[in-house]
């Protein structure tokens, strides 16, 4: 059986400026929710939830092209810009499945080598760990709240 995942890939720039990219259909422009996606082969490295809730670091790697280059020079290095990655799974003949998966990203910078352009992101919504109070710290859970600064954990 053969696992076939397309990535659309949507940036936009802290400036306002989009670019869409899809890494499957090899010099193919394909339409995904009415917007025209180029190919670009890039990848996507890391991960964004754990149990722990922390909020890592996602990486997309590019070739180290003219248009990457063009791309990281005006969106600021990747810096505030906002992505949305979309992952779509498609049957052996290329079609689209209903089973997708769309997560939204910060950019936080970008690195540059020889051979390829990375984008680093983290997550828009920050996931929250299972250990976290469900509580709110009122006067009836702690008793009289202190009326300056200085408090005192025992």
């Amino acid at each position: 059986m053969d696992i076939r995942i397309v990535q659309f890939f949507k940036l936009t720039t802290s400036s306002g400026l989009n670019y869409y990219f899809q890494n499957y259909f090899a010099s193919e422009d394909k339409v995904y929710n009415n917007q025209n996606y180029m190919f670009a082969p890039f990848r996507t490295e890391g991960t964004t939830a754990s149990l722990n809730g922390d909020n890592n670091v996602l990486q997309v790697l590019f070739p180290n092209l003219g248009i990457t280059l063009q791309m990281l020079s005006l969106a600021d290095g990747n810096r505030l810009s906002t992505l949305v990655l979309t992952t779509v799974w498609l049957t052996a003949d290329g079609t689209y499945t209903t089973n997708q998966l769309t997560e939204y990203y910060i950019g936080t910078g970008s690195s540059i080598s020889d051979t390829t352009v990375e984008l680093r992101f983290r997550s828009a919504i920050d996931s929250v760990s299972s250990n976290f109070p469900n509580r709110q710290l009122t006067r009836d859970l702690v008793g009289p709240l202190p009326l300056d600064s200085q408090i005192r954990l025992q």
